[in-house]
Parts: structure tokens; C-alpha cells; sequence
């Protein structure tokens, strides 16, 4: 008998260990001395604060000379034996110094190369490496470069100012009486009590302590991860996952035992009896716009029962893209069938006491009897939610000011009903009509995004994967503060007169960006003992920065940091602060009523307020290649149709990525907030805060933690270059399908991983242990269902 769902089966992220507490209990705002843990973590080369003291410099092989020639002239030159010269030698060099010349040109001349001459001097651009980019990326401690930042700020205060290091409203900051308050919806809610500590250093030591706690807590052989897998799920593993685990050794994955996603994902599945299951995956097997992977004797095969998905030419890259990902480890996989929808949007919309009902059930290894679930596709997306969330109990409810610590709550829809009206996929409707078609029934799909109340199985996207991230500079040369962002106006399937479109998140990000009205917006800022008078602001601001090695001081803990408002006229702040645009003109709108139309219309002159003027709507900005925007020195990710595509291109760059969003990312336990990026929220309402703090302000745009900005996107490209390999999809999709091919198989079929501790085993049977691996190594898996079975 099924029992009601009870909080622990809530469709709730799995929460970090290291989440702070969200009660009204307010825990210290200051920084905690340098994190003193390179001796508890030596065995971790990731550790930020390992060697933190001093520069790593990797090694460098000596290059190998390698001779064309035979072995006699090859020794003569080596000898420093004497040239021959001839005529073919003459041209061959004189073709090289030609080429060399033509490179040199390209490099130099032409500003915004890899190089180029500015101002009469001579800038290298790429061609400068950093000795810490030798080797493997190593990541950094955000909290060191703070702590540089602020004392160099300081002192640069103190000598416009003429007043002591240390100025009185930076004093006192222990005092317990000025906190922020951790939010179970997943934002940190500033205090605007006089004298409050500035919130983002604490959410900087937040993060690195989240990190350094993952790293710390990894399982480092066979047997942990097994004991880990056991203690979270309450299950053995599935079979395969030592075969996995030797995959994670050859990959050097940094963070083996985080894969929480995959069980929140397959969780209800569990509940349902082996025929059912075998049911509901022919059913989505014959569903339209839909493509279907086959693994049978280590191969690959795709099939496309509905043609009229390839209508889209889309379909077919994804199909193939997904069907070269398994192939990787095919030959590991027993025989199975696995079904993906074409689309960028998740499809099925569980009610959350369906699902808890189910995750409760498969919790404790029990069916349900309760088969037949209604398949509505009319979706009312609050079903999906507790009953006591804020989207059904307040679905106005607002938070007030505050900046998000945990991006997976911060997203949840239940929790965060504001985000409900501004998000593309929750604005346009759900019903038989839309593509994608939504779904309320529990099926087996296998879905390229998904938000917090979908119930798809979600999977690594490779599209946009292998886009290169153009030429990019040195932190020090981009010569642009700007947030920096060009796109299309995707986010709502098909944009028309009976949806609110304007309210879709590009739309709002191009109207925010470019308000050049003279309505007041305030900010926090620093408090670094700066006057207040500043001088009249011009409405361009010169981009331009010093080049020039920064000083590299020994850290000191610093006083507490303060904040205080600073308010400007809105086309100062948006001037100063953004370059954000749409780009190339309207897609995905209605001809027939007229959307489109609207949104080529030019816009006049914004006056008085965002919502007056938007009906002469958006002045289209040209598309700008990767390297433009790598000029920049922060690069804003949002949303669009779905996930982000171009996520993993901006973090490849050395710029800082800020990230706007609600859908859940399978790298998301792994990706570490205001450690290697910072969270926005999607109402912009956080923006300025965030980008006062790291790059100044109209009235003082050399106060900003620049230092700090460049840790995090320093830490942004590690997590590409160590954690967003094509490695770690294949390891995050193979572990994915062996726990999948454990539900998929015939009812009796032992698909339990069953881990034997070498050291239970006496010396004299080493013989039981080969048979043991033996038996789990060959026994059969089920072979595949037939067509039509």
C-alpha cells in the first residue's frame, strides 16, 4: 500500500554538506583567517590554498632534435660540424624568413591580433604565457586575491584621502550585531542594518570552503566509492561500476562520488515493477520527435520511428552526436534501448505526490500498485510543487534584496515563484499544441534540459561543445569592464499577441541593459572610506586600463569590509556597467499577428521609464565574433529555448562568466558558485551590486576587487580544462546507463555490483577472488526485448 509523501521523498536538489544553515539563526559575516589546510590536503593538487605561499612553476621538457638527414650528417651538425651551403638550402631558408615576416605582420600590425601596436609600444597579447599556465591548470584561492584587493585598496584610499590605513567604518566588523540571513530558496538576504558587512566576501569564503570540503571527502579507491555509493543511496552499485571506477582513474576525474543528479533523476523508476517499466520505454520508444539509441554487442545504432522529426535539421546531429558519446564505452554496456527527445526543452511534468509517492516507494524497495497515471497535456506547473511552497501557498512573495549562494535552490521554481513570470519556457503555454509536447505521466525520456519540477532524465549535450573560444587575452589586456553579452531572442518557442513576450528573459535583458533613462538606481558598493561627492559622471566612460605586472604582496588579514549605496541616473549605471544587446534580428515569432513586425520596429529615445518605450522595441545589434567579446573582462551566460550552449566557450576564456539561469545542468554539483563563476538573478536586480564590487563604480571605477574577479575566472577556465572534458561527459553518461540498463532489465536478473574487500579475503584463496570477478565479469545480461515484444 502506497503511503503519502513525506518531506524526505520532496523533489529537493541534494543539498552540499557544506549549505549553511537557512534558519533565522545568523551565523558571522567575517572571513575566516586564510584557510590554513594545504597540510590537510596535500594529497589534493586542486586545493587552492596548496602551495599558496608560492608560485608553481611546472617543469619543461627539453624539445627533442630531430634530424631528416641521415645519421652521419645528423652528428657532424650536432658536433657543431661545418654547413654546406647550396642553392636549394638558399631558397628553403629565404621561403622561411618570408613566412616568418608575413606572421609577424598579421601578429603586430593589425590591432586586436594576438599582438598588436598601441600607442607606439608593442603588445604581445596571447604571445605572453604565464608560468602558471605551465602544466595543468591549478585553481586559486578567490579569498587570497580578496584579502590582496582590499589591503591595496586601502592604501590607495588612504593616500587620495589622507586619512589612517584602517578607516573607522571598516572597524568592528565581529560584532554579531549586522548579519545577512541565509534563505532556504537558496539566497543569502542582505542586512540594510548601518555599517553591515559587504555580503560578497562572505559568500567568496563560502564557496572556497564548499570546494576545499568536496575535495577533502572524495573517495580514492574502489572500496570507498563503493561504501560512499551505498551510504547516500542505500543500494549496491550498479553492475559495471568497477569497470566505471577504472574509467574515473584513467580520466583523473577530480570528483568521483558527486553524481547526485543521476539518482534524483532515476529515483521514481525504481518504484515501478519490471513489466511496467519495460511498458512505459516502448511507449516513449513510439513517441513523435524522438530518436532512439540501440546498444547490442558493443555497437551503437540509431532509430527514427517518426520521419517527421528530421523535419528539423537539428535531429539528426543530435542523434549522432549522442550515439558517438555512448560508443565511447558501448563494449562496457549490456544490451539495451534508450530513448532521447529531440528538443531543447524538458517534456514531463510530474505532480510532486505522484513523484514522492514513487521516490518514497523505490527508497525502500518496494512497487507501486497504482499503474495508471493520467497523461495531461495540459500542464499546470504549480501541481509539480509542494503543497506548502511559496508557489502555491504566495506565489507573489518577494525576498527583497539579496544575492544567491546556491544556485540549485535559488532556481527552484516552488521555492522562487517570481521567477515563474520572467522566464521564457514558464511564460508560453503547455498543451497538446506545443512543441514540445508535455507529458504528466511518469515516462523514461531522456531530455537535454529540465528545470526543478520536471521529472526527464537529463543528459550531456554536446551541442556547442567543440566551439572554440576565439582569441582570447590576458586578464591584464581586455581593455573593456563591461558585463558583455550578444545573442538571439530565444527563450519562447514561438513568440505571439497572446503570450507576454516582452517578458521573456532576452527580451528583458536587452530593455535592462540598454535604459538610458534618467530615473535614480542605487547600488551597494565597498565602503573603503571614499567620499561620496563625485564629480558629474559623462555618459561614455573610458575603457581603456594601464597595462603594467600587478604586485604580488604577502597575504595579511584585513579588517572587515563594509558597504554603503551609491545611486546614480539609470543610463549611467547601464552605461558604465553592461554591453548587452540582441543581436541579428527576430526569430521565433509569429508573422501573421504581427510579433514580428513589432520587434523591428526602431525604438525612440528612451525618457522616462523601460515600460514606456518599449513599444517601439529593439534597436538589433550586429552579432559579434568570440574574440570581440573576449575584450571584455566579465561575460553574462543566459538562458535560452533551454540550457546555455555557450557556457562552456565563455569559461574557456580568461574573462569572468556571470550566470543567469533556471535549468538544471548535469555538471552542477560539480561547478562551484563564487568559486569559478558567479549566480545572477534573473530579474538583473543583483547585477550592479555584483559588478560594483569587482570593477568599480561610475563615481569610482578604481575601486573595484579586479584581483578577485580574475582568481574566479582563472578558476572558471580550470573547471573547463580538469571537469568539462569530453571525458567527463562520457564518465557522467556511462554511469548514467549502467544504472539505467539495472532498471531496464528482465525481472530475476542480478544487476547489483558486488564489491569483494581484497582484505576480507584470506591469502591462501586468492583463487575466490578471481572466481568472484570471473562470475561478475561474464554472467549474462538480459538480452534486448525484440521489436513489437
Amino acid at each position: 500500500m502506497e503511503s503519502s509523501p513525506s518531506d524526505a521523498a520532496r523533489r529537493v536538489p541534494f543539498r552540499r554538506g557544506s549549505t549553511p544553515n537557512f534558519s533565522p539563526q545568523r551565523s558571522s559575516l567575517d572571513l575566516p583567517p586564510l584557510l590554513n589546510l594545504a597540510a590537510s590536503y596535500q594529497d589534493y593538487p586542486e586545493s587552492p590554498t596548496r602551495n599558496a605561499s608560492r608560485r608553481l612553476l611546472a617543469s619543461h621538457k627539453e624539445e627533442t632534435l630531430y634530424s631528416l638527414n641521415d645519421d652521419d650528417e645528423s652528428e657532424k651538425k650536432l658536433k657543431g660540424g661545418k654547413r654546406e651551403w647550396s642553392v636549394r638550402r638558399v631558397v628553403i631558408y629565404l621561403l622561411l624568413l618570408g613566412c616568418v615576416g608575413m606572421a609577424a605582420k598579421r601578429v603586430f600590425v593589425n590591432n586586436g591580433g594576438i599582438g598588436s601596436l598601441r600607442d607606439g609600444k608593442l603588445h604581445l597579447g596571447n604571445l605572453y604565457r604565464d608560468p602558471e599556465e605551465r602544466g595543468p591548470c591549478r585553481f586559486v584561492s578567490p579569498v587570497e586575491a580578496y584579502h590582496r584587493d582590499l589591503k591595496r585598496l586601502r592604501r590607495k584610499v588612504a593616500d587620495q584621502y589622507d586619512f589612517d590605513l584602517v578607516h573607522p567604518s571598516t572597524l568592528n566588523h565581529t560584532a554579531r550585531s549586522h548579519h545577512h540571513q541565509f534563505s532556504h530558496t537558496g539566497h543569502l538576504l542582505i542586512s540594510d542594518a548601518p555599517g553591515s558587512p559587504h555580503p560578497i566576501p562572505l559568500l567568496l569564503s563560502l564557496g572556497e570552503k564548499r570546494w576545499e570540503e568536496l575535495l577533502s571527502r572524495q573517495s580514492q579507491s574502489l572500496g570507498e566509492a563503493v561504501r560512499e555509493y551505498e551510504r547516500r543511496y542505500s543500494r549496491k552499485p550498479p553492475k559495471g561500476f568497477d569497470i566505471w571506477w577504472e574509467k574515473v582513474k584513467e580520466f583523473n576525474l577530480i570528483l568521483p562520488d558527486e553524481y547526485d543528479r543521476i539518482n534524483l533523476d532515476l529515483a521514481p523508476f525504481f518504484a515501478l515493477p519490471k513489466e511496467e517499466m519495460k511498458r512505459r520505454m516502448r511507449m516513449v520508444e513510439e513517441m513523435k520527435e524522438t530518436f532512439t539509441l540501440i546498444v547490442k554487442n558493443g555497437r551503437v545504432d540509431v532509430r527514427i520511428r517518426d520521419k517527421g522529426g528530421l523535419k528539423w535539421g537539428g535531429t539528426w546531429p543530435r542523434a549522432q552526436d549522442a550515439a558517438s558519446l555512448i560508443a565511447a564505452f558501448a563494449q562496457d554496456l549490456p544490451d539495451m534501448k534508450a530513448t532521447f527527445s529531440i528538443f531543447d526543452q524538458p517534456q514531463i511534468y510530474l505532480s510532486w505526490a505522484r513523484r514522492g509517492s514513487l521516490v518514497e516507494l523505490g527508497l525502500r524497495g518496494e512497487h507501486t500498485a497504482h499503474l495508471q497515471e493520467t497523461d495531461d497535456a495540459v500542464v499546470k506547473l504549480s501541481r509539480s510543487c509542494p503543497p506548502d511552497s511559496h508557489f502555491r501557498t504566495d506565489a507573489d512573495m518577494t525576498e527583497g534584496h539579496s544575492l544567491i549562494y546556491d544556485p540549485l535552490e535559488a532556481g527552484d521554481l516552488c521555492q522562487n515563484p517570481y521567477l515563474v513570470p520572467l522566464h521564457g519556457l514558464t511564460i508560453e503555454a503547455h498543451d497538446q499544441y506545443s512543441h514540445p509536447r508535455p507529458h504528466t505521466q511518469l515516462l523514461p525520456l531522456f531530455s537535454l534540459a529540465k528545470t526543478s519540477i520536471n521529472s526527464d532524465i537529463l543528459i550531456t549535450p554536446l551541442d556547442q561543445f567543440f566551439d572554440p573560444p576565439g582569441r582570447d587575452l590576458r586578464w591584464e589586456d581586455k581593455r573593456s569592464s563591461k558585463l558583455a553579452w550578444r545573442g538571439s531572442p530565444t527563450g519562447i518557442s514561438m513568440m505571439n499577441q497572446d503570450l507576454p513576450w516582452r517578458d521573456s528573459h532576452r527580451i528583458r535583458l536587452h530593455h535592462w541593459a540598454n535604459n538610458r533613462t534618467l530615473d535614480g538606481v542605487s547600488y551597494i558598493m565597498p565602503d573603503l572610506g571614499q567620499s561620496d561627492d563625485g564629480s558629474e559622471i559623462e555618459d561614455t566612460v573610458d575603457e581603456a586600463e594601464e597595462d603594467g605586472e600587478r604586485e604580488r604582496r604577502q597575504v595579511q588579514m584585513e579588517p572587515g569590509l563594509a558597504y554603503k549605496r551609491e545611486q546614480v541616473k539609470t543610463k549611467v549605471a547601464t552605461n558604465f556597467f553592461v554591453d548587452a544587446k540582441l543581436a541579428g534580428g527576430p526569430i521565433q515569432c509569429s508573422e501573421e499577428d504581427g510579433t514580428c513586425d513589432e520587434m523591428k520596429q526602431v525604438p525612440c529615445p528612451l525618457t522616462s521609464s523601460i515600460a514606456d518605450n518599449i513599444s517601439n522595441e529593439i534597436n538589433w545589434a550586429p552579432r559579434q565574433r568570440a574574440e570581440i567579446l573576449n575584450r571584455h573582462k566579465f561575460l553574462l551566460d543566459i538562458d535560452g529555448n533551454g540550457w546555455s550552449g555557450r557556457f562552456r566557450r565563455l569559461m574557456s576564456t580568461n574573462s569572468l562568466v556571470i550566470k543567469v539561469g533556471i535549468f538544471t545542468e548535469w555538471f552542477q554539483p560539480h561547478l562551484i558558485p563564487w568559486f569559478m563563476y558567479v549566480p545572477a538573478k534573473l530579474d538583473f536586480s543583483d547585477m550592479f551590486d555584483i559588478l560594483a564590487f569587482f570593477r568599480g563604480t561610475p563615481h569610482h571605477p578604481d575601486l573595484g576587487f579586479d584581483e578577485t574577479a580574475k582568481a574566479l575566472a582563472r578558476n572558471g577556465k580550470c573547471f573547463v580544462q580538469r571537469m568539462f572534458r569530453i571525458e567527463d561527459l562520457q564518465a557522467y553518461m556511462m554511469r548514467l546507463f549502467l544504472e539505467y540498463a539495472r532498471l531496464a532489465a528482465d525481472e530475476g536478473v542480478d544487476m547489483d555490483f558486488h564489491y569483494i574487500d581484497p582484505a576480507d579475503v584470506s591469502l591462501g584463496s586468492e583463487a575466490d577472488i578471481h572466481a568472484h570477478k570471473a562470475f561478475d565479469e561474464y554472467k549474462d545480461f538480459p538480452e534486448p526485448e525484440e521489436d513489437g515484444a
